[in-house]
């Protein structure tokens, strides 16, 4: 990223991670409150209802999606393993586009769309310097170096 003033650099690197946090926990928050708690307040219904987009039958589709929308979601919000966990998010939001493109009535394109964005942004940007990911940064790269020796 170019500065004009080197002087501003500390403070646009600063304000560029309070954004990946706040991103981090709205994302998490906006996907607890308004997509994962009904589901665990209606959980029987869902389960007669909830559609098999994958064909390995609607519980274990409702089992990864809850996964994907609670356990991934709080994992991004703590900027833990964040890419790597906001990938399902990812996925889970394009199995509905897939789903509303196939005329399923229950399938929201735009609550889709507005839940794939920032996870996608996270998975492409990372989670910034305010989460775990970045304080566990020097055991990330002594497991990584430990199963993936440098080349020669």
């Amino acid at each position: 990223m170019k500065v004009i003033d080197p002087r501003l650099a500390p403070a646009l690197e600063k304000a560029r991670d309070l954004g990946l946090l706040a991103q981090r926990i709205g994302a998490g928050l906006l996907i607890w409150t308004f997509h994962m708690r009904p589901k665990l307040l209606r959980f029987d219904e869902e389960l007669r209802e909830f559609p098999d987009p994958l064909g390995i039958g609607a519980p274990a589709s409702l089992a990864l999606a809850l996964l994907s929308e609670g356990l991934c979601s709080v994992l991004v919000a703590l900027g833990l393993l964040t890419r790597l966990a906001a990938l399902p998010v990812v996925f889970t939001m394009l199995m509905v586009l897939t789903m509303a493109a196939r005329g399923f009535e229950g399938a929201d394109v735009q609550s889709a769309l507005l839940y794939a964005l920032p996870y996608a942004t996270l998975v492409a940007t990372g989670p910034g310097r305010y989460s775990c990911d970045h304080r566990l940064l020097e055991r990330y790269r002594r497991l990584y170096a430990r199963f993936i020796p440098p080349r020669a």
